[in-house]
């Protein structure tokens, strides 16, 4: 299976488990890729397209490695139209992931790209976290400095994108992240930026994209984060398998 992100260090976070949690599934033929600009919008993604910028890091998990390496100064469709890519994810940069009027044209546009340049491959998008409380982030001023309205924002703007591209569907890591703050996890999750995930917080994302694009439960997954207690890897993957249960029966 070939994954492709076209995002930002949400994506990087997301996959920092992945390929490891692959691998304990006997997965040896894995190849996970991030499209990387720091901060990156939808907006600034579709101009880099229409351009045929060189400007991103592509950040690669080679088949059967858990150790990324990264190539410079690649353009956007060098990738899709180089490999044979069974999914490609898209994503809106964190601070405007709840403002609705951000996101369009620009995912219609991106996926229609992506279905051009990768016809077999699925396309979803990728659901970000709100901010935890302890920000400083100047964008979470936009939701009145509010995880659940951040969220609740993300939410929305990402339903109407899902019908506006015509997606094939959604990896709900916001959502598992409000699931694991009404646990005993509450603001553990995030780095102390109180945005970037952390270890737990990379690993609950990473659990909601293994649930979405191989179908299986990460509940089943043999793969341990260390150092990090058993009641809480549980706690986490079981917010990542509720939150993407729950999405897939809307």
């Amino acid at each position: 299976m070939n994954v492709l992100s076209i995002g930002n260090s949400f994506s990087q976070n997301a996959h920092t488990h992945l390929p490891a949690m692959m691998k304990a599934d006997g997965c040896d033929d894995f190849m996970l890729c991030n499209l990387y600009i720091p901060a990156c919008s939808l907006e600034t993604h579709w101009q880099n397209m229409k351009n045929e910028r060189e400007v991103y890091d592509y950040q690669i998990y080679l088949p059967g490695e858990t150790v990324m390496n990264t190539a410079n100064e690649v353009a956007l469709f060098e990738p899709l139209e180089d490999e044979e890519w069974d999914v490609v994810t898209l994503q809106q940069v964190s601070s405007l992931s709840g403002v609705e009027e951000s996101w369009s044209p620009y995912i219609e546009e991106l996926t229609a790209y992506v279905r051009m340049t990768a016809p077999k491959a699925k396309v979803f998008i990728h659901q970000t976290w709100a901010y935890d409380k302890s920000t400083l982030n100047e964008g979470f001023s936009k939701y009145s400095n509010s995880t659940d309205i951040m969220f609740d924002c993300i939410n929305r703007a990402v339903e109407i994108a899902v019908i506006n591209a015509d997606v094939d569907g959604v990896i709900p890591s916001g959502l598992a992240f409000q699931f694991a703050r009404q646990t005993k996890l509450k603001d553990m999750l995030t780095a102390p930026d109180g945005y970037h995930a952390n270890i737990l917080g990379c690993y609950l994302a990473g659990a909601c994209f293994y649930e979405t694009i191989t179908g299986k439960s990460i509940l089943d997954n043999s793969y341990r984060i260390e150092g990090v207690p058993d009641e809480y890897a549980k706690l986490l993957a079981v917010c990542a398998h509720t939150a993407v249960e729950k999405y897939n029966r809307k």
